[in-house]
């Protein structure tokens, strides 16, 4: 698989080269198609899922458990962290230090992923080194290292800041004491050392002599780390290059938690590039959201925002041009038709005209007015869609830690329960329906009058007029082009079946055909 993947970062990158684009023109078309990537992840997970759900003893339930976690790894978070605590259940009935050691690092791994450094320290801390082999002292720091940096990353008052970074520099010795010299996590701590010591020529000077021996081309992980290097010594395109080559195998791995994309969006902002910062770090916002990388969620609402409002301040100044100039051409144009009109009518016919242009000027300032409308119901919309989002993701993180206070007590039956429940979902699709309602009338205000007048019985709205009947959802998604009954059941959170019989209760009273109908409402 992984071979697969090299050869498609590659061909998007050489057929780029050919064509004289940048690496980030090739970053571009892997962003826009990344979903195309995820196909062989889903399938690595289902595997591990059916090899899991086939084995019955202990033992092989732990092994099939590692493959299913190095799946989850870097695509979901939150079931990364069950998997491993299942690992760990498991290692520990099987009474295996060495396989309760490999778990617990596991777990901890997945809590510093998932934004909680402090929960994986506790865990790190609880394991000792006694009994401990070489791969588990390397697994165990690796960890500790990304801990600590999680706990940088969050540090505000100066002592936890050095105390972060004492931490750090105790595990990247310690790393190095028990790595091979001549292996790339060496070359990578040599070159942070070289950093950290104020020679960042140096650490050039290992990284690229690293990259001579092992070929960092089909690495992510090191052309991050290059990248780090190069922009530390100043050099920001060997560093963009080495980022973008990195966040381009990470998409095309089907990974969905990565730092390469952020990195790069904070540089490319700095740059002036605001555009396309806004792709970048929107595109790992939505990843980072996807697989509940809390750790990368956090990394990137620091400069988020900023970049968001810079980019929306672009637009805003180019909407604000686009206007002046057509202001200037439209007057262009009718001093032209005024002096064409001169040269050839009589006052009379210029009297007309100028009759002519005043409602032309009406029609405009009409018309500025509806865009003004239009922006504004726009800029309502996305706020209020922001803001339930910010809920949902609120709610969600509540009851993930309501549900771990619960099986950390062992009441796993509330767990349970609480799980079974589709109350959470009926008073999300709620708040979704009441979203949609208000979206789409505001919109579309004679959308259901119009739709009645093709109906023998009409469909009303509720609660006052606000609210729109299940009918009318489902003609409302038609009106917007969504006619496939699995789509209109998946955006509804109803089933299929319901969504028929509402169709099939609509044709019944429709004055038209079916094809009529469904063209009607599509140019309503």
């Amino acid at each position: 698989m992984k071979k697969c993947l090299h050869i498609i970062f590659f061909v998007f990158y050489f057929c780029a080269s050919a064509a004289g684009a940048s690496v980030l023109d090739s970053l571009d078309r892997i962003i826009a198609q990344r979903h195309l990537f995820e196909a062989d992840k889903r399938l690595e997970i289902d595997r591990a899922q059916g090899s899991y759900s086939r084995v019955t003893r202990p033992l092989d339930r732990y092994n099939t458990l590692r493959k299913l976690y190095e799946a989850y790894r870097d695509y979901r978070i939150d079931s990364a962290l069950i998997v491993a605590d299942m690992r760990l259940e498991i290692a520990r009935a099987l009474g295996d230090r060495s396989k309760v050691a490999s778990a617990s690092i596991n777990l901890a791994e997945a809590y510093v992923r998932s934004g909680q450094p402090d929960a994986a320290l506790e865990i790190l801390d609880s394991l000792g080194i006694a009994g401990l082999q070489d791969y588990h002292l390397k697994y165990r720091n690796s960890v500790y290292r990304g801990a600590w940096e999680g706990k940088l990353a969050a540090a505000r008052l100066s002592r936890d800041v050095l105390r972060a970074r004492d931490s750090l520099r105790v595990f990247r010795d310690r790393t190095l004491n028990v790595a091979d010299s001549n292996s790339q996590s060496a070359v990578t701590l040599q070159a942070e050392r070289m950093v950290e010591a104020g020679m960042p020529e140096r650490a050039v000077a290992i990284i690229e002599e690293g990259n001579r021996r092992f070929d960092f081309s089909g690495n992510a992980a090191m052309q991050y780390k290059s990248g780090e290097i190069y922009l530390a010594a100043g050099m920001r395109d060997r560093a963009v290059d080495c980022l973008a080559r990195s966040a381009m195998l990470d998409l095309v791995s089907g990974r969905k938690e990565y730092s390469s994309l952020i990195l790069l969006a904070s540089i490319l902002f700095e740059e002036g590039e605001v555009e396309r910062a806004f792709e970048y770090i929107n595109c790992a916002f939505e990843d980072a959201d996807f697989s509940k990388a809390n750790l990368r969620t956090a990394e990137i609402m620091n400069s988020m925002p900023v970049i968001d409002r810079s980019f929306h301040q672009i637009q805003l100044e180019n909407t604000r041009r686009t206007r002046i100039l057509l202001a200037v051409l439209a007057c262009v144009g009718l001093l032209m038709l005024l002096t064409l009109i001169l040269l050839v009518r009589t006052l009379r016919a210029n009297r007309r005209m100028l009759v002519t242009i005043e409602g032309i000027n009406g029609a405009l300032e009409s018309n500025n007015a509806l865009l003004k409308e239009a922006d504004a119901l726009k800029l309502r919309h996305i706020n209020t869609l922001m803001k339930a989002h910010a809920g949902f993701i609120t709610r969600l993180r509540d009851e993930r830690k309501t549900h771990y206070r619960l099986m950390a007590a062992g009441q796993y039956e509330k767990v349970m329960d609480a799980l079974k429940s589709d109350r959470g979902e009926n008073r999300d699709a709620a708040v979704f329906h009441a979203m949609f309602d208000e979206a789409f009338l505001s919109m579309f205000p004679d959308f259901p009058e119009r739709v009645n007048a093709l109906l023998t019985e009409p469909l009303k709205l509720r609660d006052g007029g606000t609210r729109m009947s299940p009918e009318l959802r489902v003609l409302a998604l038609m009106k917007l082009g969504i006619t496939s009954t699995d789509e209109i059941a998946e955006m509804l959170h109803i089933s299929a079946q319901s969504v028929y019989n509402l169709r099939s209760s609509i044709r019944a009273a429709s004055v038209l055909s079916k094809a009529d109908f469904e063209a009607a409402i599509s140019e309503i």
